[in-house]
């Protein structure tokens, strides 16, 4: 049986196989066999009908008629070979197969004309941009839109069953397999070559191999990457977008399956160093974790003894990671982790009872660099951050006599490092934290034991000071390190004290450099604990807005509305710890619940460690869980982290003996995060911002439609470039 091929002039536009109806419908409207998108084509045109062997030929009574090898009919019989006219559109009918006689085409392959198809003549075929080239010859084939292209570019010729090529005088020229052709010059093509023509690159096939594929013998790298090329930055997409559907959903699910929180006490995990006189006890050291290993995956543990002694251990195997390294500490100030050369390995900061600031390599154990400072400084915690935005971190250390020491780019030596010493007003014994706001330059906040709190800028160098006596007409001796955070809901933080003797809470707007509120806790904590744990920033009543969650050493826990109209501050709600045990250490938080707000970590000094949750619906503090953990009172600060690489977190805590336990909980969260994995949360000592990964449903939602639109996309730009370069369609009718 025959095939129909559709046309306009050479251009293919279908091609149909006379297989099964007995009648076929030719028109613009849709359903009709043969579809012909032009407005001036009838709905229904024409019929195509087979009857008693042959093919029967009829016009609908259409206005424009119907042409049978260029004389219209009204009925006509149908023969191999026959020309039927439809406006501007031709369909011919052809032999069922074309092996004894194969028919010859220029299919494009790459460029604006991708995929089309052209039929080539057993004569002249004459190619350019116009209908008709500048010396009058209509074109077969028209390149429109090409500008590339000349009005009349190139011709195609059948000699001595030879077809050839030739310029016929372009502008752009005319190349085959990458060869030009030269104007007016000639050159020998078959089966398979591809010739260039304006911006598109064409193959020569006959009916035999019909090859679609890239081009393969033009002398342009690009071209012969394209295909793998495109196909791997599809795959990255593809990749990069299961990647951010499957951890938002991952998200969800966590967020969804709630579940009772168990703490457990690790009992394969644990480093005794007996060598402290627990008798006599106060805040210790608290350990820090980090990826001290280098090359090798997994968290590792620094901690700082009473007994002068740095050590480092890997979680996972609980083995050294180095030879301890004598410090001369008596175990108050805590290490921080940080790459302070950006060598891509972890370090670790320390202070000495000898005022000596050391840094030491994490993964081998080396000392980077060892510097004096003066004073003594050994029971405060140094601040590591990038003061200077240059990409470098420094390092704040205080000494008690009011010396506030800047060290810049403490990891590169000779060549870059600064040392710079500010004097405030003494005694200091709280460690310096950094505040930092999209607006503001990042300071160093120093709170002293006579109720002021300084400001630095840790790069003009210029202070500010806060006399809180001045502004409240109440004396805060303060001892712990200030809190950072958001507590008026305006995107810029305020600083929180809390004083020793008596007990304040204050709240510090950083704009204007005064006092909004201030809390009265008690008069007096018990006798002989100076060190009072640091206060925390954190959403309590739900209503996006930080507040304030205090400790105080008699045992109380506190909940403090951060944005209130009372000058004497607002309490939110409060919770005793039973028996009335101090707690002596700074508390942690962290998302266990994954409910988006925060949970908070507190060890008190029987040895209990305790989850504590905001029920603002309730209004009240709730405990998740408890645990007995240590005989011995608990005095570093929580450290929250996934120690182990299972993607569970766990806490980890030291005692008066210096023995570092962990607990187990079945909080999940992703891989090696560690939402505060050293006193008072991360290097930058920056406040609550960023814990959690978690934080928010939203958070996971918009990842899984990100996922999903960016994947949506690759499918439509892959759909839009196929039907760009659309292949001729085959039916069979």
């Amino acid at each position: 049986m025959p095939r129909l091929f559709l046309k306009k002039k050479e251009e293919v536009l279908g091609e149909y196989y006379l297989r099964r109806k007995s009648r076929i419908f030719v028109g613009s409207k849709k359903g009709n066999d043969i579809l012909i998108k032009d407005g001036n084509i009838s709905d229904h045109h024409c019929t195509i009908s087979f009857k008693e062997g042959t093919y029967v030929l009829k016009d609908q009574n259409t206005i424009t008629g119907t042409k049978l090898n260029g004389k219209t009919v009204s009925e006509a019989t149908l023969e191999v070979g026959d020309v039927v006219g439809i406006g501007q559109y031709d369909l011919v009918m052809a032999p069922d197969t074309a092996v004894d006689a194969p028919e010859y085409y220029l299919i494009g392959i790459f460029g604006k004309f991708s995929g089309k198809k052209f039929s080539v003549k057993m004569g002249d075929t004459f190619i350019g941009r116009e209908p008709n080239s500048p010396r009058g010859i209509e074109n077969d084939i028209v390149l429109t839109g090409d500008m590339t292209a000349s009005k009349g570019h190139a011709k195609i010729s059948l000699n001595n069953r030879q077809f050839f090529v030739t310029d016929v005088g372009s502008t752009g020229g005319v190349a085959v397999n990458g060869q030009k052709v030269g104007q007016l010059n000639s050159m020998l093509i078959e089966p398979g070559d591809e010739i260039s023509i304006g911006r598109t690159i064409f193959r020569f096939v006959s009916s035999k191999d019909e090859d679609y594929s890239l081009p393969s013998k033009q002398r342009i790298f690009l071209l012969k990457i394209l295909k793998p090329l495109a196909l791997l930055l599809t795959m990255a997409v593809l990749g990069g977008s299961l990647f951010l559907m499957w951890t938002g959903w991952s998200g969800v699910s966590l967020l969804t399956k709630s579940k009772k929180l168990t703490l457990a006490l690790n009992s394969e995990f644990r480093k005794d160093i007996p060598l402290r006189n627990f008798d006599e006890y106060d805040i210790t050291s608290t350990p820090a974790v980090g990826d001290l290993a280098g090359g090798r995956k997994g968290n590792s543990i620094a901690m700082l003894t009473a007994a002068g002694f740095l050590y480092g251990w890997d979680a996972k195997t609980g083995a050294a990671l180095w030879r301890q390294i004598e410090i001369f500490n008596s175990g108050k100030t805590s290490p921080v982790i940080a790459d302070v050369n950006n060598d891509g390995i972890e370090d670790i900061i320390v202070l000495s009872d000898s005022s000596m600031l050391y840094v030491v390599d994490g993964q081998s154990g080396n000392l980077i660099m060892k510097e004096i400072l003066g004073g003594v400084v050994s029971e405060m915690t140094p601040l590591v951050a990038d003061l200077t935005a240059n990409g470098k971190l420094d390092v704040v250390v205080c000494s008690e006599d009011g010396a506030v020491h800047f060290l810049y780019d403490v990891g590169y030596g000779g060549s870059g490092f600064e040392k710079y010493t500010e004097f405030v007003e003494g005694p200091i014994y709280a460690s310096p934290v950094l505040y930092q706001s999209k607006d503001i330059a990042p300071m160093v906040v120093v709170a002293n034991y006579a109720s002021k709190v300084f400001f630095i800028d840790g790069k003009s160098r210029t202070k500010k000071t806060v006399d809180l006596v001045a502004k409240t007409g109440k004396t805060h001796l303060i001892a712990g390190a200030p809190a950072i955070g958001d507590i008026t809901g305006d995107g810029v933080p305020e600083v929180i004290v809390q004083s020793n003797v008596p007990q304040y809470i204050s709240a510090i707007d950083v704009t204007k450099f005064d006092v909004m509120w201030t809390y009265f806790v008690e008069p007096t904590p018990p006798a002989g604990l100076m060190h009072n744990a640091s206060p925390l920033v954190a959403d309590l009543d739900g209503n996006g807005a930080g507040d304030v969650f205090a400790v105080s050493a008699n045992g109380s826990i506190l909940g403090l509305r951060g944005k209130t109209g009372y000058p004497a501050g607002e309490l939110l709600w409060k919770l005793f710890v039973p028996e009335g045990k101090r707690i002596i250490s700074s508390p942690a938080m962290c998302d266990f619940d994954k409910d988006g707000m925060m949970d908070f970590v507190v060890a008190a000094e029987d040895g209990r460690v305790m989850v504590i949750k905001s029920n603002h619906k309730r209004k009240e503090f709730e405990v998740l869980a408890e645990i007995r953990a240590s005989n011995n009172p608990i005095t570093s600060s929580p450290v929250i982290a996934d120690l182990f690489g299972t993607g569970v977190l766990n806490i980890l805590f030291a005692n008066s003996t210096d023995a570092l336990q962990v607990i187990d909980t079945n909080s999940k969260i992703m891989k090696n995060f560690n939402p505060w994995p050293m006193f008072l949360g991360n290097p930058s000592h920056t406040g609550f911002e960023g814990f959690g990964a978690y934080k928010s449903q939203y958070r996971n939602k918009l990842l899984i439609g990100i996922g999903i639109l960016v994947l949506f996309l690759v499918v439509r730009i892959r759909i839009s470039v196929k039907k760009s370069s659309k292949r001729v369609k085959v039916q069979f009718l």
